[in-house]
């Protein structure tokens, strides 16, 4: 005779404390109790965070079934709304056909074929401030990977996508970026329930950090207006409203340079930071990460084709990105009710698809904590079911800048690696700061860059002797 099992089948779980459930944890290291429910409950995880119910999904077929197969009845939900008040209406954090618009607007400068433009600006950012770390190597002063890092990505995003010299501007901006971690991470405390006119930190700090975001999309547009250049910018001004037919207005064109800014070179710099770290705490890494910058490069700065001959290098990176994924979760809503892994979701539940958790997972990664590139052979990925390893995402909302963000981490870590050896000064231990909109390390990473012998400059060719070709690539040079 078989048992029929009658009622909902729930995920198992944390029971957490009475009314607030599993917020404590929470609070204390998002990233630490993320890994700790699927170490402890599995891959389909029912939780309590307050008044909120939330399901951790892990398993690749649920995962699956959430970002591309049912991905209409997942919404950005409750969880999405901290970020609302810094980007308001933009990519990140709105549904339907608003979304499905503004990507489709802006997609152009995203391409395959429309990335290489970045590379002037990548490299002549890169050359500036490997400029600034051989002054500070001379004076045997360390360098701040982090604030590096992020002024790289921030300037060469700006020129390349705005066409707007954001370098004056970098420490200010910085300061907004870090600040916008600091304001939609809520503590708990009583003072956030209050109006956003009452002055309290958190208030002045989100007044602060509108001011520096107003001034930088004025200073962007008038750019524009002047110039008629930028990419972004101008598939920003010429866009419309497919149901209106009207313009973009002001706020939709704020919203949107604001987003890009925010999220765009914050995620990158941090995949950039949590790399070199790697590569320097790994000598066998270095030294074929250097066998192959040497063959495919031979000292030559590297251009959009050959970023795509360095094999090993985008294992590097992929493992980092594997470790130390930049966006540790994707929050979804359930609109209806749906079974997840076997288990039933009801409607309305949040649903916390995560990075981090699932490159940690046994069932698919082996000792998951270890760094090891070769995980990133063609024949070790052929292996995974593809939504084992997701940093980008996956389906309709799928990272609108990914082969963005990965030329530059190849085009980076391979000038910088050609250039210097990097020695965290030792400290406070590498662990996770608040991951709000991306996973930063918790604490400032000083280093010391160790500017390396440059190569010798090739044979000149004889008097009557034809001259050689230009080992920079021609116009790449």
């Amino acid at each position: 005779m078989t048992t029929v099992q009658s009622g909902p089948r729930i995920a198992p779980g944390p029971k957490g404390a009475p009314l607030i459930g599993s917020l404590s944890s929470w609070r204390r290291s998002p990233a630490e109790f993320l890994l700790g429910l699927q170490r402890d409950h599995g891959e389909i995880v029912r939780m309590r965070l307050g008044p909120m119910t939330v399901y951790q999904v892990t398993e690749v077929e649920a995962v699956n079934r959430v970002l591309v197969q049912n991905h209409a009845n997942y919404v950005r939900g409750p969880l999405y709304e901290l970020f609302d008040v810094i980007m308001g209406k933009g990519l990140l954090t709105t549904d339907g056909e608003f979304r499905l618009a503004h990507r489709r607007a802006v997609q152009p400068v995203f391409l395959r074929n429309a990335v290489p433009a970045i590379m002037p600006n990548l490299v002549a950012a890169a050359e500036t401030l490997f400029d600034e770390w051989e002054r500070k190597a001379a004076a045997g002063e360390p360098v701040d990977l982090m604030g590096d890092m992020l002024k790289l990505t921030l300037v060469t995003l700006s020129g390349s996508l705005f066409a707007y010299d954001a370098g004056p501007f970098t420490e200010e901006l910085k300061e907004a970026v870090d600040d916008v971690v600091a304001v939609m991470f809520r503590s708990g405390v009583p003072s956030e329930l209050l109006p956003s006119w009452v002055p309290t930190e958190r208030n002045r700090k989100i007044k602060r950090i509108h001011r520096v975001f107003d001034r930088l999309v004025t200073e962007v547009r008038e750019t524009y207006a002047r110039t008629g250049e930028g990419p972004l910018i101008d598939l920003m001004e010429r866009a419309t409203d497919p149901a209106t037919g009207r313009p973009w207005t002001d706020q939709q064109i704020k919203d949107e340079i604001v987003t890009i800014y925010v999220a765009g070179h914050e995620t990158t710099s941090v995949a950039l930071c949590w790399t070199l770290l790697s590569i320097a705490e790994h000598p066998h890494v270095q030294e074929e990460l250097d066998a192959e910058l040497a063959d495919v490069l031979g000292g030559a700065t590297p251009t959009a084709k050959d970023a795509e001959s360095l094999t090993y290098t985008g294992m590097v990176i992929d493992e980092s990105l594997r470790l130390h994924p930049p966006i540790w979760s994707y929050p979804r809503a359930a609109v209806e009710a749906d079974v997840l892994g076997g288990y039933d979701i009801e409607a309305g539940a949040s649903i916390l698809l995560s990075p981090l958790a699932s490159h940690h997972n046994p069932r698919w990664w082996a000792n998951p904590m270890a760094f090891d590139p070769q995980r990133f052979t063609p024949e070790a990925v052929r292996e995974r079911p593809r939504l084992a390893y997701l940093p980008f995402g996956a389906g309709p909302r799928q990272c609108v800048g990914n082969l963005m963000a990965l030329l530059e981490l190849r085009v980076i870590v391979a000038m910088i690696n050609q250039r210097f050896r990097l020695s965290r000064i030792p400290g406070a231990p590498l662990g996770y700061g608040s991951p709000v909109i991306s996973l930063r390390p918790v604490n400032d990473i000083r280093v010391v860059p160790k500017p390396r012998p440059k190569p010798a400059a090739p044979a000149q060719p004889a008097a009557d002797a034809p001259p050689a070709s230009c080992p920079f690539g021609g116009g790449d040079a």
